[in-house]
């Protein structure tokens, strides 16, 4: 069948790659690390693929890549050959449907494939750089005023101590009113975390994220102006170790300014402890910034606000330098409002937005 695709269009012989260069200096100390570590991510990553693309009529239009994910911590003195993290390939079909395009993936693809808006309590920073790639499938449309997708991320094949995890995630977007200016979205993920053939259990940690947005940008002539809120929803069981379930929740707000290439962002969270077994299972099962569970009982708050410089530079050079400062509830384990900061610094470089020119 591919054959007959192949012999019936032109092919076109396809490369890209991606550069990502991040520097991340964590200090945490004044909270006494109970809710971060201090320390300093410092890596570089290059993503080089090859690939054929290829016609199916006038519309339809499929793509195969291969290629591989090198990664490297700044420092850690490793072989050359270690650098290989990870293979990538993928299928991918962009179908145009009605007013938009349908697209489905398959295989070991960038998680940029979705183009939806998750929280850090669903993502953290670094999460998002270190795994940066999705193993699964993924469907998505999108179209004017309208964007939605639905995928599955494979976190883990069952071995003999390796436990079995998966993802199904879920976003979209919807503009209110026929306009760019209020919105309505929404944010899924269901994570499941189950045994290996030496250990028992299976634990369910789902979120659900629906918000509004209003973005005024256009209206008061600024880069960014723009307010997203709406409540997170979990739903936790360890199934083996717990009788009961639990439903965290609690209420995020997240504000961005942003002229002249400077910005503000500032996110608001007030609700209950969102990770229940994040003391017994940690990075395993919580994927998120830590930020958003306490080592004390009952409702609590926490603020992140980001100072950032981010220079239009070119659409395939994409160059960001910022400080994140946090803040939360003071406790006798945290004496402090002011827990820590992040100062970040990242460059990217996409090959394949210029080749696109």
């Amino acid at each position: 069948m591919m054959i007959s695709c192949l012999c019936a269009s032109a092919q076109q012989f396809r490369y890209d790659a991606n550069f990502d260069y991040i520097f991340m200096n964590s200090e945490f100390d004044r909270s006494h690390n109970v809710f971060e570590k201090s320390g300093t991510l410092h890596a570089a990553r290059l993503t080089p693929l090859i690939g054929m693309d290829w016609n199916q009529g006038r519309s339809t239009r499929h793509s195969l890549r291969l290629g591989v994910d090198l990664f490297k911590n700044m420092g850690e003195g490793l072989p050359a050959g270690d650098v290989f993290h990870e293979v990538v390939m993928y299928y991918r079909a962009d179908v145009p449907v009605r007013l938009g395009t349908f697209s489905a993936i398959a295989g070991i693809f960038p998680r940029s494939f979705t183009e939806g808006v998750y929280s850090d309590a669903f993502f953290s920073d670094d999460v998002r750089y270190l795994d940066n790639n999705f193993e699964g499938m993924f469907l998505k449309y999108k179209a004017p005023h309208f964007y939605a997708d639905l995928g599955l991320d494979w976190c883990g094949m069952k071995g003999l101590t390796r436990r079995e995890a998966f993802r199904i995630m879920s976003s979209g977007m919807v503009d209110l009113f026929g306009t760019d200016i209020f919105g309505f979205g929404w944010a899924f993920s269901m994570f499941h975390y189950a045994g290996s053939q030496t250990v028992r259990g299976v634990v369910d940690n789902t979120m659900v994220n629906p918000y509004l947005t209003a973005d005024l940008s256009s209206a008061v002539g600024m880069q960014v102006l723009s307010l997203k809120a709406g409540p997170i929803v979990g739903y936790q069981w360890d199934r083996v170790y717990d009788e009961n379930t639990h439903m965290p929740w609690g209420l995020e707000a997240v504000f961005t300014l942003q002229n002249w290439d400077f910005g503000l962002e500032n996110t608001f969270y007030r609700g209950d402890d969102l990770y229940y077994y994040y003391d017994k299972y940690g990075g395993d099962v919580y994927y998120g910034e830590p930020f958003y569970s306490w080592p004390w009982e009952g409702r609590s708050w926490m603020d992140k606000m980001s100072f950032y410089y981010q220079p239009v530079i070119s659409d395939y050079v994409s160059l960001r330098v910022a400080i994140e400062l946090f803040f939360g509830q003071r406790d006798e384990n945290c004496p402090v409002l002011y827990r820590g900061s992040n100062q970040i610094a990242s460059l990217i470089v996409n090959l394949e937005s210029l080749l696109k020119k």
